[in-house]
């Protein structure tokens, strides 16, 4: 009883006390937490509603469950990343077929040079995928937001938004 005990502390959120009160409740082992699902974690006394998910992720990852679930979410970050890389290009092609004049100095010069720093960086993050899920999506995320921002921006806007991409 103690090992299981201990094993349960091994979830974020899960104390002694709790993982006491999960083992009473049934909940002994990480594929029962995982199964039990949010209404049947939300019963045990104590549980911080706010972390159910979190703890029921934990519990299905730890009993096996979440590995085929990892490499899904890789493949879509992957598909993610490559989509962002065609709309910086895009965006590249869109600065050098509206934008001539502008390109032609020093500020297109650092434009271009923003523009090759980002496709970098995603294929950076493309190459971190599998060992930085959560974050490289993060990540993904916020440069999507940025590239949206950049479709109908003028020059001096592109140069700006692609520091922040």
């Amino acid at each position: 009883m103690k090992k299981k005990l201990n094993e349960l502390k091994q979830l974020k959120g899960v104390g002694e006390v709790l993982s006491r009160r999960q083992a009473e409740a049934g909940y002994d082992t990480f594929a029962k937490v995982a199964a039990a699902g949010e209404e049947g974690l939300k019963n045990i006394q104590g549980i911080n509603q706010r972390m159910l998910s979190a703890i029921l992720e934990q519990a299905g990852q730890l009993a096996g469950e979440g590995r085929a679930s990892k490499t899904e979410k890789v493949e879509a970050l992957k598909r993610h990343a490559a989509s962002l890389k065609e709309q910086v290009q895009g965006v590249a092609l869109r600065v050098r077929e509206d934008f001539k004049e502008e390109i032609a100095g020093k500020t297109g010069k650092k434009v271009e040079k923003q523009i090759m720093k980002v496709i970098a960086s995603l294929e950076k993050v493309e190459g971190r995928l599998e060992t930085r899920v959560k974050k490289a999506g993060k990540g993904l995320e916020k440069a999507e937001k940025s590239l949206a921002l950049l479709a109908a921006a003028g020059f001096a806007e592109i140069g700006k938004g692609l520091k922040k991409a």
